[in-house]
């Protein structure tokens, strides 16, 4: 099965029009142009000059975070310590901690209702 001449035509037309294509060129100075914006760009992105520039350094980012979590660590544990000693004033506190009972009523040990 040969191609029908009307396709051959069309497919002889596609490729005459292909002859004449350059490469294309970019205008003048539009790299340096573009380095100069990415460049702003990079600028406007680190917001706080220095300070930005140091905090997106990865080893002062995570001394940084370890300290974070040590801080965070040793008030927890302080925290623990706190609950687990007794108190230092008896007298103020006890009489506070008495009036404020935690212990729970059973629903049921009521006063019955009769019918």
């Amino acid at each position: 099965m040969s191609p029908e001449p009307n396709h051959r035509k069309k497919d002889e037309e596609i490729l005459d029009s292909l002859n004449g294509i350059r490469r294309a060129k970019a205008p003048a100075f539009f790299y340096t142009r573009l380095r100069a914006r990415m460049e702003k760009e990079l600028e406007m992105a680190g917001g706080g000059g220095t300070v930005g520039r140091l905090l997106t350094k990865p080893v002062l980012a995570l001394t940084i975070a370890a300290i974070i979590l040590l801080l965070n660590i040793t008030a927890i544990s302080q925290m623990w310590k706190q609950d687990r000693l007794p108190p230092a004033d008896n007298n103020g506190q006890q009489i506070v901690m008495t009036g404020y009972s935690m212990d729970t009523y059973p629903v049921y040990d009521e006063t019955p209702v009769e019918p």
